[in-house]
């Protein structure tokens, strides 16, 4: 497996701050929620954030893995005709 490049840490250190700014916009949106219920603009505004936040960290995991085999350069064909 190859290491990450410089570009995938530093997308993976943005997932995990994303993650971490979705563990603090969670127990607000809950607090929220139960308090005022799911109809109020600023529960529905936490939900949002909430899921934002999740939904950012997720794609930026996937992004940030390494490639699972060695990719060719994309003029390989054109070079090995030459």
């Amino acid at each position: 497996m190859q290491p990450r490049s410089t570009g995938k840490k530093i997308a993976f250190g943005f997932c995990v701050a994303s993650f971490a700014g979705m563990a603090a916009s969670l127990p607000l949106f809950l607090y929220l929620l139960f308090a005022r219920g799911l109809g109020d603009v600023l529960a529905a505004s936490a939900m949002a954030t909430t899921l934002f936040f999740m939904f950012c960290g997720i794609v930026l995991y996937f992004m940030s893995k390494p490639p699972l085999y060695e990719l060719q350069p994309w003029d390989s064909e054109e070079k090995a005709e030459k």
